[in-house]
């Protein structure tokens, strides 16, 4: 997996993104800016390039629809963002390390919540935008306790229309109650949804990994 510095600001929050399928690490860039705009923002990449004749000039986290992806794609997927997210903290100076916010869009809000339901305790948080919740053929979420993690799941009028065993909208977030996040919905006007974003992400404390 590859990545793009979009800012290194030394504010924080720390806010990593996930793009949609068909897309470049930088082309949610606007999402995360309107979000947070003097955040420390790294733009991940999939290595899976969606071809387009002979080139590639975007890239998928997994192949199949937004309701049934492949399950080797996405658990593929799935570990490396879990690595990248130990390189991340890796890379801070030691102590108080700070947990990012994963902001995902499409396909990438798809893998932000899996990763939250699967590593929640490598989190400050989770802005999902126009998701979905997939069942996945030999995958059990959730593997950790959520513990309360802050979840924000936002639907725009970019939001695909997605049929099958998706969950989706309001469906989501009484799933990931269940499992005990601190999640809430909103429904924008705005194909980037700046205001629920910001207002949400300001009231959200920052987590931390003591690795004294």
């Amino acid at each position: 997996m590859s990545y793009a510095r979009i800012s290194t600001a030394a504010d924080t929050p720390r806010v990593l993104t996930l793009h949609k399928h068909d897309q470049t690490a930088v082309a949610v860039q606007e999402y995360a800016i309107a979000a947070a705009p003097r955040a420390y923002i790294i733009g991940l990449e999939s290595t899976k390039g969606v071809f387009t004749g002979r080139g590639i000039f975007g890239y998928s986290w997994f192949v199949g629809t937004l309701d049934q992806p492949s399950p080797a794609h996405f658990g593929e997927s799935l570990a490396n963002i879990e690595r990248f997210l130990w390189d991340e903290i890796d890379r801070q100076p030691a102590g108080q390390k700070e947990l990012p916010f994963l902001l995902g869009v499409e396909q990438g809000a798809i893998m932000a919540l899996a990763t939250a339901a699967a590593v929640p305790d490598m989190l400050s948080g989770v802005i999902a935008i126009d998701a979905a919740f997939p069942i996945v053929p030999g995958w059990m979420p959730p593997l950790a306790p959520l513990d309360r993690l802050p979840i924000l799941v936002i639907d725009t009028p970019l939001a695909p229309q997605s049929q099958g065993d998706a969950l989706r909208g309001r469906a989501l977030v009484d799933q990931f109650k269940r499992w005990n996040a601190e999640i809430a919905y909103r429904r924008s006007c705005h194909d980037i949804p700046q205001d629920d974003m910001d207002a949400w992400l300001a009231g959200q404390s920052r987590r931390y990994m003591d690795c004294t």
